[in-house]
């Protein structure tokens, strides 16, 4: 991890972490040790180290403060700085915190692509989010501490073996029921303000708003979770590592008095042909070997912009 940039804003801080990523191994070993074999993530729980929130907190937020924090993360945009592909392969590159946006023709997507054997040091855009219109800016001005995950439990007092929660009347339900008293022929302002903070709705009407919410509001604002930031390789087109047919990447690395057919001359007995075939079966094997067993490594480098806003757990 690189360099942090930590800026403040009345909503919440916005920080810019780098983050320097190193896949290596053989495809061999990508073969057979499964999808977590190409991947990336943080260890050692270090997150929040690598996310700046240690910085941010000076070392005193707990794991559950830090956590939420991350959790609802504003991702404002997302930068490949550079890259370095050693595989003779093109790679697919998947990151959990951005859109698979760049398409093959078989329509498998990632959130970008690397060429083979290739070093790109100008830096590519993937992910960029208009914080400033619609509705994420209207939803982080009125209900900063509400997110995704808290929706159904902050603000909302649970009565056991009942079929109603109470309710906070700052809640963004509240003012989803009272945007729609037409529709729903009934008006929460006339209800009951218990202790001049509570409003009764039931378990069924709170469940529906809230799924309401998360579909129609939230998925449009741009949080995500941090927590678990990782990037993930593949070989284009949902390619199996080691498959090689003629003419695609892997069979052009094989020498071509190797990888091309042999030709039975008059000369040659039936004895001899064989033989012939099978010492170039045995050659093609060896070199094949050699190429998914050869240790490879693939670098990039990252920049994440993004603003930890207000929440409660």
């Amino acid at each position: 991890m690189l360099s942090s940039d930590v800026k403040a804003r009345d909503t919440g801080s916005i920080l810019t972490r780098r983050l320097n990523v190193k896949i290596r191994g053989t495809l061999h070993c990508f073969t057979n040790g499964g999808q977590e074999a190409a991947c990336w993530s943080t260890q050692n729980g270090k997150i929040n180290d690598i996310m700046g929130i240690t910085e941010l907190l000076d070392g005193t937020g707990d794991q559950t403060s830090s956590t939420s924090l991350l959790a609802n993360a504003l991702l404002n945009k997302v930068t490949v700085l550079e890259t370095k592909n050693d595989f003779p392969l093109a790679m697919g590159v998947s990151l959990s915190c951005a859109p698979n946006k760049e398409c093959t023709r078989t329509s498998s997507a990632y959130a970008f692509s690397c060429l083979p054997e290739t070093t790109n040091t100008t830096p590519l855009l993937i992910y960029s989010n208009d914080i400033s219109t619609g509705d994420s800016a209207s939803w982080r001005s009125q209900y900063p501490d509400y997110n995704v995950n808290n929706l159904d439990s902050h603000g909302v007092l649970n009565v056991q073996g009942e079929n109603f929660v109470f309710v906070s009347k700052a809640h963004p339900v509240i003012d989803l029921l009272r945007m729609n008293k037409d529709i729903l022929n009934a008006d929460i302002d006339s209800a009951p303000l218990i202790d001049e903070q509570w409003y009764k709705v039931t378990k069924q009407v709170m469940s529906t708003c809230c799924q309401q919410l998360k579909t129609k509001v939230l998925s449009k604002v741009g949080t995500c979770d941090l927590n678990q930031i990782s990037l993930q390789l593949s070989r284009v087109d949902g390619i199996h590592w080691i498959d090689m047919s003629e003419n695609d990447e892997l069979f052009t690395k094989i020498p071509a008095h190797i990888s091309t057919p042999a030709v039975r001359t008059e000369m040659m007995s039936n004895d001899d042909w064989q033989e012939h075939q099978k010492s170039g079966k045995l050659q093609f094997t060896e070199a094949a070997n050699a190429i998914i067993k050869q240790p490879y490594a693939f670098h990039a480098r990252l920049q994440l912009e993004f603003e930890l806003m207000p929440t409660s757990v």
